[in-house]
């Protein structure tokens, strides 16, 4: 024993190996306790362009085809508190709790409701990016986050009343498809 203690060389090696099988325990534990089974899929989706990192990518510039949420996502960082980078038609957004919940409440619609949701993407369409071009500044975003923010939490109540997984379905809101499955529409 003592032979081993002093070849500090190897001990990287065994060190790296004997962590595995623990973190794999405390994965577990955790886990049996209700502290985020989902930290695999979390640890993908609420990083930026860094995996694994909590660093955020400076904001997307503000294009004609972005929308209220997405515009307000670009608001104070303390405020709108951006989570990650996402896709949206194929560029790069910043993406906030508020804009996956309203996604996904747009998504629910659109399974349910699609008559009224095509009514809702209508009037949207026409009334929303007007709208969104008049925000030029990150006071006018943080606004409009305010704004919405009664909207987000009947959005919110919506989507908790009618998914059997609300917040698997929130969260794969702005993911590549090809990278992270579809968590969403669970077999009821």
């Amino acid at each position: 024993m003592n032979q081993k203690v002093m070849d500090s060389g190897s001990w990287p090696l065994w060190t790296f190996i004997l962590l595995w099988p623990l973190a794999g325990l405390c994965l577990m534990i955790l886990a049996l306790f209700g502290q985020r089974p989902d930290n695999v899929i979390r640890a993908w989706t609420e990083t930026s362009q860094w995996n694994l990192s909590t660093k955020i990518s400076p904001p997307n510039l503000i294009t004609p085809g972005h929308y209220l949420c997405t515009v307000a996502a670009t608001g104070h960082k303390c405020l709108v508190k951006p989570e990650r980078i996402g896709i949206r038609r194929g560029q790069q957004v910043v993406v906030n709790r508020q804009l996956c919940v309203a996604n996904a409440f747009e998504q629910i619609l659109e399974e349910r409701l699609p008559g009224f949701h095509r009514k809702v993407r209508s009037f949207y369409d026409a009334y929303g990016l007007p709208v969104s071009r008049l925000i030029r500044s990150p006071y006018e975003a943080d606004a409009v986050y305010l704004l919405m923010k009664p909207l987000e939490w009947i959005f919110l109540a919506v989507i908790y009343l009618n998914d059997a997984r609300p917040e698997d379905r929130i969260r794969a809101q702005y993911t590549d498809a090809a990278l992270l499955p579809r968590l969403v529409r669970p077999e009821r």
